[in-house]
């Protein structure tokens, strides 16, 4: 008996469908409620416009004064204000330290600056209880590990708030309704279940990987099989194309329109958890942010401008160095602002000129080769990226990966970065995957459209499947 052969096929399709099943069937559903709703997360957007505006009058120790404090280099310092008083967050080493920028005091995190914060994050809102956690469902995420332990204050109206245990920042939020939706989205699509995920990744990666592949693979057979049962010229009686009835001509007609985009979802499922280190994204790594940076050895932080430009508007200053030299980033609601370090001035941005320059020293042996201004984003410059930051300039540089940086002109941050190989995962997850590609990339409904179509044919497919494949086990 051949192992390939079409009984063979079928034996495992079948015993394939009835153990991974209900699982793909569980994906395609929460696959269109992620389209909606995302998985809980504070983003710049969500948390500048609830900071206080900084008033550098209550600002009476420079940056070298608390960073002497703790010693050391530090990757990020930030002033904000807290209890209307100005404070200083430096990310260390070892994660976030925080003292206050008017005393020198080290900041002493108590459940009385936590419900201060909670409260001015949500005004009005009653506080029901606080809790100090290390994770939970909705706190998992190692964006976070710096801030941990966090309080979780949970609100009366069912919102909940994740703050830090190291600066009383809020770091996360989210709401019952989102709660709600995501329990039939990410968490089942991603099976985040929570010890699993969050003690153990790799074994959740794992676990992710030898669902989809199978999966992948019964997909595969499927197609095979149901493209040779059709019937286009010699029909089956009655001029049908399928020999099936019931359940079963559901599941074959629907794997016959939308099995293939099944398959390549499933498939793109696969690689995005980086299988066997196949492809994956690409990350700046520390080397390349220190010359981008440039800053000299010993070099100390300047002290707060007497006088700042958009001062009434700014929730957060941000010092960083470009090129060996100090500027101020001014967050404030809607946009950003780069200032002179030393005056306080408002500076427009850096040309391109300046940018290649810089560039050249991020890759040994490398140099620019390509500048270009990106007024629209290219194929892998887009989508909500492309909406929050626009325009950047791209640079292309020699090395044998063709690695490409895209700058934010404004600030100099390079907010992506790509070579060959993370182009080759961006169109074999995200196209395959998102349907990001043109001319569906830009386009959120169009996509939303095609997307919600195939996945009532993949639901159709796979509860058809699970029908029959229920009705051979209570035969057997």
């Amino acid at each position: 008996m051949k192992l390939f052969s079409i009984r063979n096929l079928h034996l495992w399709h079948r015993w394939l469908g009835i153990g991974l099943g209900f699982m793909v069937l569980l994906w395609f559903i929460s696959g269109v409620v992620m389209m909606f709703v995302t998985y809980p997360r504070l983003t710049q957007e969500e948390r500048i416009p609830h900071l206080q505006s900084v008033n550098p009058g209550l600002v009476k120790v420079n940056p070298a004064e608390a960073l002497a404090t703790f010693g050391g280099k530090p990757d990020k310092i930030r002033l904000n204000m807290l209890s209307a008083r100005p404070v200083y967050h430096l990310m260390m080493p070892d994660g976030w330290h925080s003292i206050w920028a008017d005393s020198g005091q080290v900041l002493s995190v108590n459940l009385e600056l936590i419900r201060h914060s909670a409260h001015a994050f949500l005004p009005g809102q009653s506080i029901s209880t606080i809790h100090l956690l290390d994770h939970d469902l909705w706190s998992i995420s190692s964006s976070l590990n710096p801030h941990r332990p966090l309080y979780q204050v949970s609100f009366d109206n069912g919102d909940i708030l994740y703050l830090s245990s190291h600066t009383s920042e809020v770091v996360l939020d989210t709401t019952r309704s989102e709660r709600a939706w995501n329990w039939l989205g990410s968490v089942i699509h991603w099976v985040y279940i929570t010890p699993l995920r969050f003690d153990h990744p790799e074994a959740w990666r794992q676990v992710i990987m030898w669902l989809s592949l199978p999966a992948t693979v019964m997909g595969l057979i499927g197609i095979w099989l149901g493209i040779d049962r059709m019937r286009i010229r010699r029909r089956y009686k009655g001029g049908r194309i399928t020999p099936y009835r019931g359940w079963a001509k559901w599941h074959h007609v629907s794997g016959l329109l939308a099995g293939a985009l099944c398959l390549t979802w499933l498939f793109s499922g696969w690689l995005s958890v980086k299988p066997f280190d196949l492809f994956s994204g690409r990350k700046l790594s520390a080397t390349e942010s220190q010359a981008w940076a440039a800053q000299p050895d010993g070099a100390t932080l300047p002290a707060l401008p007497a006088h700042l430009a958009n001062m009434n508007t700014l929730g957060e200053i941000e010092w960083q160095y470009f090129a060996g030299k100090p500027y101020l980033l001014g967050l404030a609601p809607q946009r950003s602002y780069l200032l002179d370090a030393n005056t306080g001035a408002l500076i427009p941005g850096f040309t391109t000129e300046a940018l290649s320059a810089q560039a050249a020293q991020l890759l040994p042996d490398s140099k620019v080769k390509h500048a270009t201004l990106l007024e629209h984003g290219d194929r892998y410059y887009y989508g909500k990226r492309l909406e929050a930051l626009s325009p950047v300039v791209r640079l292309d540089l020699d090395d044998v990966a063709d690695t490409s940086y895209y700058i934010d002109p404004a600030t100099s941050r390079i907010v992506a970065s790509h070579n060959n190989h993370s182009r080759t995962y961006r169109w074999l997850f995200a196209a395959l995957h998102r349907l990001d590609f043109a001319p569906f990339d830009n386009a959120e409904l169009p996509r939303w459209v095609i997307v919600i179509l195939f996945s009532i044919g993949g639901t159709v497919l796979s509860a058809a499947g699970l029908v029959m494949g229920w009705r051979r086990l209570t035969r057997a």
